[in-house]
């Protein structure tokens, strides 16, 4: 499982996952299995700047 943590609002993931996409390929891993994501707090709480996505990418 590759696994990044992204800050900030969602609408900005993009580059946190092109970013992982690059270290999947240069590393000659491939995605294997549908993406999950994770969301340890809450967007209703903390301020947009704060908010955590976890990005679980499943490779061989």
């Amino acid at each position: 499982m590759a696994h990044v943590v992204h800050k900030g609002p969602y609408e900005t993931c993009e580059p946190t996952y092109l970013a992982l996409f690059a270290w999947i390929e240069e590393n000659g891993l491939a995605i294997c299995s549908p993406i999950r994501e994770m969301y340890p707090n809450d967007p209703r709480v903390v301020p947009p700047k704060d908010i955590i996505t976890d990005i679980y990418v499943p490779v061989r």
